[in-house]
């Protein structure tokens, strides 16, 4: 399924497979990359995904707090 990122609107909560794409700047291949190694988390609709901004920032999130855990490590020795 070819996805072509866009951007979606600041407040909108659901989001389309383009629109998660576009909100983490990653084409299709790496989303399903992400989805497939349980990463990112998004709902099945059929043959379509759905995918939260929560769940979207879950996942940014947790880049954030390991590489924060990592600099921690490196400042401590």
């Amino acid at each position: 399924m070819p996805v072509t990122p866009i951007k979606p609107a600041p407040d909108k909560a659901v989001l389309t497979a383009a629109e998660a794409c576009g909100y983490l700047g990653v084409c299709w291949n790496t989303m399903k990359k992400l989805l497939n190694s349980g990463e990112v988390r998004a709902k099945r609709v059929g043959a379509r995904y759905i995918f939260t901004r929560a769940f979207l920032e879950d996942y940014l999130n947790a880049d954030r707090d390991r590489a924060m855990a990592i600099l921690r490590s490196m400042n401590s020795r």
